[in-house]
C-alpha cells in the first residue's frame, strides 16, 4: 500500500510524523546515494576527468579531422574535373586526328585515279590498306550524290557530315562513332569526284584508348544505355533521371557511390561536337579507397591519442580524487553504521583531526537516526491501522495521478472490478474501468459530488456503479491525485427499474381492457332498448374480449409470482391434445375475428395423447396465440402446426408479422424483456413468454423462435407423447 495514501488518511499526527519522516528520509538517503560505493563521489570525480579529457582532445582533433576529410575530398574533386577536362581534350584530339586521316586520304593522287577508271575492287583494297594504316575502323568513298563507291573496315560510315569537320553519327539502334569527312576532286583540282568519310567505332576498345591516355576509367552513355566503357563491370553511379537531367541541361553531374566495398567519384559529362549538340555522355569514375584510407588512419590517430591521454589522465585524477574523497568515504561508514546499530548504540564517527564540517554532519546524522526511531515507530502504528481500516471498506478505493496512471487500489476495488489489485497498479484507470479518457478527470469534480456510470468488469459483467471523487496531494509530491469510491447499485438500479418498468406497463395492460368493459357496459345500460341482437352481440363480444384479457393477465401475473416465490406446480396426465386446442382457440377466437385474422391448423391424421397439464397447456397456447395475434398483421393467416417426432410432439405457432433477429431470441424468454419498438396495440408486461418457457420446462419438453421464411417467425414447444412418459404422473413442481 501506497504510504503517502496512509498518510493523507491517517491522524494530523500520523501526517505530521510523515511530513518528518520524508524530509529526514530524503537528507539521509540523498547523501547515501551520491557516496555509496556503487555510485560514489570517487567514481564520479574520475568520470568527469576523464570526460573532460576526452572532450578536450575531441574539441582539438575532431576540427582538424575535418579540414583534413574536407581538403582530401577537395583534392579528389579536384582531380575529378581534371579528368573532365582531359577526357574532354582526348575527344577533341580524336576528332581532329578524323579530320586529319580524311584529309590525307582525299589528298591521294591514286585515289582519283581510281575512281575515274571505275575499278571498285582496286579500289576496296587501296581503302583497306589505307584504314590499316591510319588505324581507323571505317573508311568510305561517296560520289558526288552520296552513294558509295567504296568502302573498308567493320564499320557502315554515313554520308552527309560537313567537309572538315568530325562529329558522333549513329551507325546502328545502339552504336555510336565519330566519322569525319572531306571532299574528294579531281587531280586537277576541277571537279568535285564526291567525298571520303574516315570513323572510329564508340566501343569498349576505343573506351579503354581514351582510359590509356587520360588515366581515368571511362564509360560512354548514348541515351539512358552504356554502349563503351573501359571497366569489365562499371558501377551503377547515374540513375536514368540524372542522365536525362544532363541532356536537358548540357551541364555534368557529379555523384559519389560504393560498388563491391569500393568507394568512387563519380562525373556524368556532355560530350558534344558542332553538328548534333551532345549526342552522347561520359561518366567518368575515380577510385577513392586511397582517401577513405587516409581519412581512416586520421580517425584512429584521432582515437588512439584520445585513448592514451584518457589513460594517463585518469591514472592522474584517480590519485588526486583518492585523496580529495578520503573523509567522505569514512562518512559513508559511520552513516552506514548507523543503519547497523541496535536502537540504543551511539554510532562512533572516527572523524578526529578531520575537517570540522565533517563533525557536525556526523552529530547530525546521530540526532537523524534517533528522530528517525521515533517516528518508525509512530508510523508503523498509523500504517496498520489505516490499513486495516481501508482494506475492511466494502467499497472499492482507486487513486491515480495526473496522467492517470493507478497508484492506490484496494480490495474493494478488486472484488467490484473484478481485477486483481497487484495487476492494475499504473494501469490507465480508463482501461481499468473501461470509461473513455473524456470522462476520467470530471469523476472528481466537484469534489465530494457523486456521478452513476456505467462499466464493463475485467470478467464481462455490466455493472453500475456509484462515484464520489476528490483531489488530495500527497506529502512526497506537488502533483495533485484523484481519489475515487466505488460503491455498486447494479442490483439497486436493476431493482428501480424493473419496478418502474412493471408499474408503467401494467397500468397500461389493466387500462385498456377496462376502458373498453366500461365503454360497452355504458352503451349497453343507455341504449339496452334500442339495440338490435346483431348490435347486442358485438357488444358482448367487446365485453368477452376485454375480461378474457384481463383473464389472461391476471393469469400471467399469478404465474409469474408463484415461478418467483417457488409455488409454481403442474399435474401431467394424458391429455387428447385436440380438445385443448379447441378451447384455446375458443378463447382466441373473438380476438381473431376483430383483427379479421384466419388461424390455419396442421395436424396428423391420428394426433397421439400427451402427457401434461390441460390447464397449463391451454395457458400456453393461448399465450402464444395472443402473441401472434399481436404482431402479425390484420387481415392475414396464423398458422398453428402440430407435428409427431416420436417420443415428442411439436407444437408450432407461425405468424406474419416482422420478425424477430437472431441475438434477441433467447432472451424473449426472460421476464420484463420485449423486442424493439412496439405500437400502441403491441404494448406489454413482457410476462407472457416467460410463463410459457415455464410451462413447457415444467414437461420436460423445449421452447423455442424460428425465422419464417418469406417472413415472420415461428414459436414452438415440445411435449412428451404418454409412451414417453408412462409411469409418470406424479405433481411437478
Amino acid at each position: 500500500m501506497n504510504r503517502w495514501f496512509l498518510c493523507a488518511v491517517g491522524s494530523n499526527r500520523g501526517r505530521t510524523g510523515c511530513k518528518r519522516l520524508s524530509l529526514m528520509r530524503r537528507t539521509v538517503m540523498d547523501w547515501l546515494a551520491r557516496h555509496t560505493p556503487q555510485h560514489s563521489f570517487f567514481t564520479h570525480l574520475i568520470v568527469m576527468i576523464v570526460m573532460l579529457i576526452l572532450i578536450t582532445t575531441l574539441a582539438v582533433g575532431l576540427p582538424a579531422y575535418w579540414i583534413i576529410s574536407t581538403e582530401l575530398e577537395k583534392q579528389a574533386w579536384a582531380r575529378v574535373d581534371d579528368a573532365e577536362r582531359i577526357t574532354q581534350v582526348s575527344f577533341d584530339a580524336e576528332q581532329a586526328r578524323l579530320v586529319n586521316a580524311a584529309s590525307l586520304v582525299a589528298q591521294r593522287p591514286s585515289l582519283p585515279e581510281l575512281i575515274e577508271a571505275g575499278d571498285s575492287v582496286a579500289l576496296g583494297a587501296y581503302l583497306d590498306a589505307l584504314r590499316s594504316s591510319l588505324d581507323l575502323d571505317g573508311l568510305a568513298v561517296f560520289d558526288a550524290s552520296g552513294q558509295v563507291l567504296a568502302s573498308a573496315g567493320t564499320l557502315s560510315l554515313p554520308a552527309g557530315t560537313p567537309a572538315g569537320t568530325a562529329g558522333f553519327a549513329v551507325v546502328s539502334e545502339q552504336d555510336l562513332a565519330l566519322v569525319a569527312h572531306q571532299p574528294l576532286q579531281d587531280n586537277a583540282g576541277e571537279e568535285l569526284l564526291g567525298a571520303v568519310a574516315a570513323g572510329v567505332a564508340i566501343n569498349d576498345n576505343f573506351a579503354r584508348q581514351i582510359a590509356d591516355e587520360t588515366g581515368f576509367e571511362i564509360s560512354v552513355v548514348s541515351g539512358t544505355t552504356s554502349i563503351a566503357t573501359s571497366l569489365d563491370s562499371p558501377p551503377p553511379a547515374f540513375k536514368p533521371a540524372d542522365i536525362e537531367q544532363v541532356y536537358k541541361s548540357n551541364h555534368a553531374a557529379k555523384a559519389e557511390l560504393t560498388f563491391r566495398s569500393i568507394p568512387y567519384y563519380a562525373v556524368l559529362m556532355p560530350l558534344s561536337d558542332k553538328q548534333s549538340g551532345a549526342p552522347a555522355l561520359v561518366e567518368i569514375v575515380m577510385p577513392v579507397s586511397r582517401l577513405e584510407t587516409a581519412k581512416d588512419r586520421a580517425l584512429l590517430a584521432l582515437a588512439v591519442s584520445a585513448a592514451v591521454v584518457a589513460v594517463l589522465g585518469s591514472l592522474l585524477g584517480a590519485l588526486y580524487a583518492r585523496w580529495l574523497t578520503a573523509p567522505l568515504k569514512r562518512m559513508a561508514w559511520g552513516a552506514r553504521e548507523i543503519a547497523r546499530q541496535e536502537e540504543h548504540t551511539k554510532a562512533v564517527f572516527p572523524f578526529r583531526g578531520r575537517p570540522t564540517e565533517f563533525i557536525a554532519l556526523g552529530s547530525a546524522l546521530e540526532e537523524s537516526r534517533t528522530t528517525i526511531r521515533l517516528t518508525l515507530e509512530e508510523l508503523s502504528r498509523v500504517k496498520t491501522w489505516s490499513e486495516a481500516l481501508i482494506q475492511s471498506i466494502h467499497e472499492g478505493i482507486v487513486t491515480f495521478d495526473a496522467e492517470s496512471k493507478i497508484t492506490f487500489f484496494s480490495r474493494g476495488a478488486a472484488r467490484i472490478t473484478d481485477w486483481p489489485g497487484g495487476d492494475v497498479l499504473q494501469q490507465p484507470v480508463s482501461q481499468i474501468l473501461n470509461l473513455p479518457e473524456s470522462e476520467i478527470m470530471p469523476l472528481a469534480s466537484p469534489p465530494g459530488g457523486k456521478r452513476q456510470v456505467q462499466i464493463i468488469t475485467h470478467g464481462g459483467q455490466r455493472k453500475t456503479l456509484a462515484l464520489t471523487g476528490t483531489q488530495v496531494i500527497p506529502p512526497d509530491s506537488a502533483t495533485e491525485q484523484t481519489v475515487l469510491v466505488l460503491r455498486d447499485i447494479t442490483d439497486e438500479e436493476l431493482g428501480r427499474r424493473l419496478h418502474s418498468y412493471f408499474l408503467g406497463n401494467i397500468t397500461h395492460e389493466f387500462r385498456t381492457p377496462l376502458s373498453g368493459l366500461k365503454a360497452s357496459i355504458e352503451l349497453l345500460l343507455d341504449n339496452v332498448d334500442y339495440l338490435t341482437p346483431a348490435e347486442l352481440h358485438e357488444l358482448l363480444n367487446s365485453v368477452h374480449l376485454s375480461v378474457s384479457g384481463l383473464q389472461a393477465l391476471v393469469d400471467n401475473l399469478l404465474e409469474s409470482v408463484n415461478i418467483e416465490a417457488g409455488r409454481f406446480s403442474i399435474h401431467r396426465r394424458p391429455v387428447e391434445l385436440n380438445q385443448v386446442i379447441a378451447e384455446a382457440i375458443r378463447t382466441m377466437q373473438p380476438l381473431l375475428d376483430r383483427r379479421s385474422q384466419r388461424l390455419s391448423l396442421t395436424e396428423p391424421l391420428q394426433l397421439p395423447a400427451v402427457h401434461a397439464d390441460p390447464t397449463r397447456l391451454k395457458q400456453v397456447i393461448i399465450n402464444l396465440l395472443a402473441n401472434a395475434s399481436k404482431y402479425g398483421p390484420q387481415d392475414e393467416t396464423i398458422d398453428l402446426e402440430l407435428t409427431d417426432m416420436n417420443s415428442l410432439l411439436k407444437v408450432a405457432i407461425v405468424d406474419r408479422g416482422p420478425g424477430i433477429p437472431e441475438d434477441e431470441r433467447t432472451r424473449l424468454f426472460n421476464r420484463f424483456v420485449r423486442t424493439g419498438a412496439q405500437t400502441s396495440d403491441q404494448v406489454g408486461i413482457g410476462l407472457g413468454l416467460s410463463v410459457v418457457k415455464a410451462i413447457v420446462e415444467g414437461h420436460g419438453g423445449e421452447v423455442g423462435i424460428d425465422e419464417r421464411p418469406g417472413g415472420g417467425s415461428i414459436f414452438w414447444f415440445t411435449l412428451p407423447m404418454v409412451e414417453a412418459a408412462k409411469g409418470d404422473e406424479s405433481a411437478y413442481s
